[in-house]
């Protein structure tokens, strides 16, 4: 089996495209025909190509764009729509043209004869590995609507959490955008004048006022050599990140860090029990919802306990036994183990990914609260910078005279 993109155009001008898991071109191009199109391009697509990346990163839908289609998806089969209807009235009103023309192919796949989980496994950059097992086993147990309504839930706690964060960063944005234009129309409208008098006398400005001078004159340089250096940080960091063992020690240095390190563990324990909770609760057996998780899981660290923990239960260990101390709070791991012991771990995880919910929001604040005075006191040591090299020729003034 492979990912191949295809396209095609019909006789009345139409075309579709999308990405289709077969076994060879000869599959898509037959299903192409099937729905009375004229396959145009087909090209198989590797995960790790450029063509993949770059799909990935543009046609993913937003995660608020993604939660309001999970709750209409549920509604709607709740109200008693099939599939095809819903997935066809949705796409008509979603304002999000990526995931648009997600669903409209996905309806499509799916009057070829497709699952609703192998069409939208079809659609890896706008539904993840863990979305498709979920609806999986939604499909196969028919509790779709629920599964629908969890995914829903997920998004928005994800989509609202982010937008905590952009929230708590437009004051520090507004201050560093009103000193950029200070400074500007400082070095710009007044140090000029200043030169031009202490040239008259021939005299020499402050060391102070000199460099911002040499600043103000060299700007384009600076910003051209600062563009390059961010360029070569990126491409530092995307090799950095093909290398399996320095990504490790690079996600294992970011989890050492004084606050910033508690708090990236409290937040990848707690999404990793949230998904666990979501995945267990659509049916997907506790081996494969750990897998899923931990595709699901960007930090290396956190991606290598979580295969040790699925060894430990293909061994027979319980899920307390297997969460690693390291990253799971020992209070987690007894919530988990009693949960086992009474037979209700899939109501468990619920509680504890709502009670490490809260506590991840703290030290989020607690974090966005640090920002703020940091980014100030920067400013303020700028600005002061600024001020001084302006202030300075002034006295300099009275000395000449």
């Amino acid at each position: 089996m492979g990912l191949y993109y295809y396209k095609g155009k019909s006789i009345h001008g139409e075309e579709i495209s999308g990405l289709l898991n077969t076994d060879s071109k000869h599959s898509v191009a037959r299903r192409i025909k099937q729905q009375g199109f004229v396959p145009v391009k087909i090209r198989e697509v590797k995960t790790n190509s450029p063509l993949y990346i770059l799909m990935s990163f543009f046609q993913r839908a937003g995660l608020t764009e993604m939660a309001v289609f999970c709750r209409q998806f549920a509604a709607m089969t709740d109200a008693g729509a099939d599939i095809l209807e819903s997935l066809n009235f949705i796409a008509k009103q979603t304002q999000n043209r990526k995931l648009r023309q997600a669903l409209v192919d996905v309806n499509w796949q799916i009057k070829c004869g497709l699952s609703l989980a192998d069409a939208l496994r079809n659609h890896p950059y706008v539904f993840s590995e863990m979305f498709v097992a979920m609806v999986e086993a939604g499909e196969a147990s028919g509790n779709l609507s629920e599964v629908f309504n969890l995914l829903s839930d997920y998004y928005f706690d994800i989509a609202r959490r982010r937008e905590k964060i952009k929230n708590a960063m437009v004051y520090p944005c507004i201050l560093v955008i009103t000193s950029l234009v200070v400074v500007n129309f400082l070095t710009i409208k007044v140090l000029p004048v200043y030169a031009n008098i202490f040239s008259s006398f021939g005299a020499k400005l402050p060391k102070t006022t000199q460099i911002l001078m040499w600043i103000n004159s060299h700007i384009g340089q600076i910003f051209a050599v600062s563009w390059l250096l961010f360029l070569k940080l990126l491409l530092l960091i995307f090799w950095c990140k093909k290398s399996e063992n320095l990504s490790y020690q690079i996600d294992k240095l970011k989890l050492s860090f004084p606050l910033i390190g508690q708090f990236l563990k409290r937040d990848m324990s707690y999404k990793v029990i949230r998904v666990l909770y979501i995945l267990v609760s659509s049916g997907v057996p506790i081996l494969e919802a750990i897998e899923l998780t931990a595709n699901s899981v960007k930090n290396r660290v956190m991606i290598r306990k979580l295969q040790k923990m699925k060894l430990g239960l293909n061994q027979g260990k319980s899920l307390a036994e297997v969460l690693d101390h390291e990253v799971f709070p020992s209070i987690m791991t007894k919530l988990i183990a009693t949960g086992e012991e009474s037979g209700v771990l899939e109501k468990t995880l619920g509680k504890v990914a709502s009670i490490f919910e809260d506590e991840v929001d703290i030290l989020q604040e607690r974090l966005m609260a640090l920002v703020e005075p940091v980014i100030i006191i920067v400013l303020t040591i700028v600005i002061g910078f600024i001020v001084v090299s302006t202030v300075m020729p002034m006295f300099e003034i009275y000395r000449l005279f």
